[in-house]
């Protein structure tokens, strides 16, 4: 009786995987892949039909959600014209397209110039947008091959001297039997968007940026091992067996069971997006266990025991441990099929040196900074601008950007003027706005995406570079505590940074709120109260100093606290500090004008201040 409940459970659960893929497979869409030097195919992208649009849009899907659009397919002239964006990862959020090539019923790819680029062929070779499909997939999906080809010599090209390279995959779903004469398939217009776009796909960022913070992969292993200790517990105690009587006595208490096990699972993700919120890296915990897990194959030793063991708890032994199998087997099998399996890899201490902060201290000694950052710290770890190319080669470095600043230390005592050079990378700019909280989400509340982006600017290089070069000076200069605040205050303050209103900002797509990460700020040269103020609370705090972010109904500045409590310098001016906390007095800190001291309250008043974010 037993055996035949657990059939029956299975039969369904195989239904219900049946109608889910079939589903699937009738959706009208292009899952599109590059190829890896491994041979590999890693899907990146898709092409889909919009109804409200009335054409394919193409998505890139290694983009974060709000930058996944990057064009549209419609036919012109008997020909499927691919048109897209012109910068792939543009924070402008802009919907507009250009041109860049078009395909042709033979499954011909061509550039905006004419020039044939590449073609689509299917499983077995033959050119073509009909493709392939397979005998256990019921030809209900198409595969199809894209390949770059060098012009040809009546194209002004060398066809003889280069070969044609395989790019990547298309594969589509949503279509029963051969496509109709002269009608353009989803893959035609996908592999136009796979090719065209190859050379314009950003490099993804590293692992942990580009990872999904909502994601339930990583959390899958943890919630099995988790899952075993409380199963275990229960067992060894004899503390009863939960179940639904409604399903049997077996059925009953498997499906409690494994119940157990999916809340765990829920559990485990929710904290894991709490500790993100507070800027814990419980990230990395959760990525030590599954990607140690993974490294050498140990998925595919605990995929093949796990089913072992549950094939003789079903047949031999009894229905005590099927929940406990079936739970190892679930995380073991996510954490084998979407976390990485490659080794860990040891970086050199010196090449990642500003990710770990300094001691901003007194008594340190430390050599001047000359002035100028290196053209390719970006503020975290060097980017490699050398992408990969299917035929060889390189292409040339991105070249960066210098912004050089000046500003004067607003002080009686002392005079100290600044000049400091730093080097942008466009590239990796583009790329800091597109994951801006503000442009990611845009229906969320000022205060919690200004407080995820502050917690997410720890440790940036070019914020560690320019307040080693302040420290440096204010050290020869001889300053004391409170003109290193003011003279860290005086750079936020004009002429290096102007003031200027979010939706008149063309490079970050005029919005209407948007508050910019500080490379951006210092990258840009100019920003709203919001903008400034990020980067003002971001240059006190990683230098050491009690910070907060102050706003009011129309306004945002700072505050900063003195590192010893009873500072001498502003013991008299108790009664001016805007906030206390902790023992510690904050003074108010206007960024958007010049002239503005420590202190100075401009046209804001105590009363006006309507949220405080403590950053330490």
């Amino acid at each position: 009786m037993i055996f035949i409940r657990i059939l029956l459970f299975l039969v369904v659960l195989l239904i219900l995987f049946a109608v889910y893929e079939i589903i699937g497979l009738l959706r009208k869409k292009a899952l599109t892949s590059y190829v890896a030097e491994d041979g590999s195919f890693y899907t990146f992208g898709d092409a889909v039909f919009n109804i409200s649009a009335d054409s394919y849009v193409f998505h890139d899907n290694n983009q974060p959600v709000a930058n996944r659009y990057q064009g549209n397919s419609n036919v012109e002239n008997g020909l499927a014209i691919i048109n897209l964006r012109k910068d792939p990862s543009s924070s402008d959020l802009s919907y507009a397209v250009q041109k860049e090539g078009w395909v042709d019923l033979a499954g011909n790819i061509y550039g905006s110039s004419g020039i044939r680029l590449g073609y689509i062929t299917d499983e077995q070779g033959k050119p073509g947008i009909n493709g392939s499909g397979r005998w256990y997939e019921l030809w209900l999906k198409k595969h199809s091959l894209v390949f770059s080809c060098p012009p040809l010599a009546s194209e002004d090209g060398d066809g003889e001297a280069a070969t044609d390279h395989l790019l990547g995959k298309v594969v589509e779903t949503g279509r029963i039997g051969k496509a109709k004469p002269n009608v353009y398939t989803v893959t035609a217009r996908a592999g136009g968007f796979l090719l065209l776009y190859k050379d314009r796909q950003p490099k993804p960022a590293s692992e942990d940026s580009m990872a999904e913070k909502m994601t339930w992969k990583d959390t899958a292993l943890p919630a099995a091992v988790l899952f075993t200790f409380i199963y275990g517990l229960f067992y060894l105690t004899g503390m009863g067996k939960m179940t639904f009587p409604a399903l049997g006595e077996q059925i009953g208490f498997i499906s409690a069971s494994l119940l157990v096990f999916f809340t765990i699972w829920a559990i485990l993700r929710q904290i894991k997006i709490e500790a993100l919120l507070d800027g814990k890296a419980f990230d990395d915990f959760l990525m030590l266990i599954d990607r140690n897990t993974g490294v050498g194959g140990l998925n595919n030793w605990i995929i093949l025991t796990a089913s072992a063991a549950l094939l003789v708890s079903i047949f031999i032994y009894g229905s005590d441990f099927i929940p406990l199998q079936a739970a190892i087997l679930i995380g073991a099998w996510v954490n084998r099929k979407y976390i990485t399996r490659e080794p860990w890899q040891l970086v050199d201490y010196q090449e990642n040196e500003d990710n770990n902060q300094p001691d901003w201290s007194d008594d340190d000694d430390e050599q001047p900074d000359n002035g100028h950052t290196p053209p390719d710290d970006d503020g975290g770890d060097t980017p490699d601008n050398v992408p990969f190319i299917p035929d060889g080669g390189e292409m040339p470095l991105v070249e960066p950007i210098d912004r050089t600043y000046r500003w004067e230390l607003d002080s009686v005592f002392h005079q100290l003027s600044g000049e400091f050079t730093l080097s942008f990378n466009p590239e990796r700019i583009s790329a800091l706005r597109a994951s801006n909280p503000f442009r990611l989400n845009p229906n969320n509340s000022f205060k919690s995406n200004v407080t995820e982006l502050l917690n997410s600017c720890k440790n940036n290089g070019k914020v560690h570079q320019l307040l080693r070069y302040i420290k440096s000076s204010a050290n020869q200069a001889d300053l004391t505590e409170l003109e290193r605040m003011q003279f860290i205050l005086d750079f936020v303050q004009k002429p290096n940074i102007e003031y200027e209103n979010d939706d008149k900002c063309e490079e970050i797509g005029y919005p209407r709120e948007y508050a910019r990460f500080p490379d951006e700020t210092m990258f840009d040269g100019r920003g709203d109260c919001d903008c400034k103020a990020v980067l003002g609370a971001i240059l006190f705090r990683e230098a050491g100093y009690k910070t907060a972010y102050i706003t009011t109904a129309t306004h945002a500045a700072i505050a900063v606290a003195f590192k010893n409590k009873p500072s001498a310098e502003l013991i008299s001016w108790a009664d001016l500090s805007i906030v206390t906390k902790d023992g510690y007095m904050y003074y108010f800190c206007e960024t958007t004008g010049d002239g503005f001291r420590i202190g100075d309250l401009g046209g804001t008043t105590k009363e006006a201040v309507e949220d405080i974010i403590f950053l330490n």
